[in-house]
């Protein structure tokens, strides 16, 4: 879960960022938290975040005009306010804020807004299909790996494995890109479901292998070395 911290008080920002962080590992989700000192340089990150907690009133752009630019660049972040002044409530609704919290934020409030998040989020994640007429619910908790497949795509769950119409490209914008992995242009893998890892070749948990790309070894390096970052923090 990627989330930025909108404000210019930086003990606000870093009690938070603990907050968040703290709670989130509680329910096993890995976190990064990006921290944010004006709506400027929240705009000027290039990253696309799953939820902005931003300050109503800040210096250079205030919260309400950096939301809707982002808005307008079609970012379906959950967007949370945090204010000093209530009276702006109203005023946020065009944006369509996930929620509004006042100074000094309820920390009870701010877990229930992070709980109703995942509970969206799982309600959201599931894939759906059809295979051989059938349209099967797949629940990405479950996925080993996706493999390519001509222009169709193979599922493979911990139970059984699925033909799916959609390609990997598709399927792949579909997948929580936290614990989810291209390693090959064939091969996308759910990296909670890895066993080992030799040179260019993952083992999985059921027993098969995949091949790492030359290409994507360095990338995945990375992203498998911050993955497990994010899950020796919630151990």
């Amino acid at each position: 879960m990627l989330v930025a911290i909108c404000d210019d008080d930086p003990v606000f920002r870093s009690e938070i960022s603990r907050m968040i962080t703290e709670h989130l590992k509680k329910h096993r989700v890995g976190v990064k938290i990006v921290e944010f000192e004006d709506g400027d340089s929240l705009l000027g990150s290039g990253d696309v975040f799953d939820m902005v907690l931003i300050d109503y009133l800040m210096p250079g752009t205030d919260g309400l005009e950096t939301a809707k630019k982002m808005r307008a660049r079609r970012y379906v972040c959950s967007i949370i306010f945090v204010t000093s002044y209530p009276q702006f409530i109203l005023d946020s609704f065009e944006v369509q804020p996930f929620r509004f919290f006042i100074k000094p934020v309820d920390v009870n409030k701010l877990e229930a807004a992070l709980n109703s998040y995942l509970e969206q989020q799982r309600q959201l994640n599931p894939i759906v299909i059809l295979d051989e007429g059938k349209r099967h619910t797949i629940k990405t908790e479950d996925i080993i790996y996706l493999e390519a497949d001509g222009r169709n795509s193979i599922i493979r769950t911990k139970d059984k494995s699925y033909q799916c119409s959609k390609n990997l490209s598709m399927l792949q914008k579909m997948l929580p890109m936290f614990c989810f992995y291209r390693v090959h242009k064939s091969y996308i893998i759910n990296m909670y479901c890895i066993f080992t890892i030799r040179k260019n070749e993952i083992g999985l948990i059921n027993g098969e292998k995949a091949m790492i790309s030359r290409s994507n070894l360095a990338g995945f390096k990375r992203a498998y070395a911050e993955f497990v970052k994010n899950i020796e923090l919630m151990e």
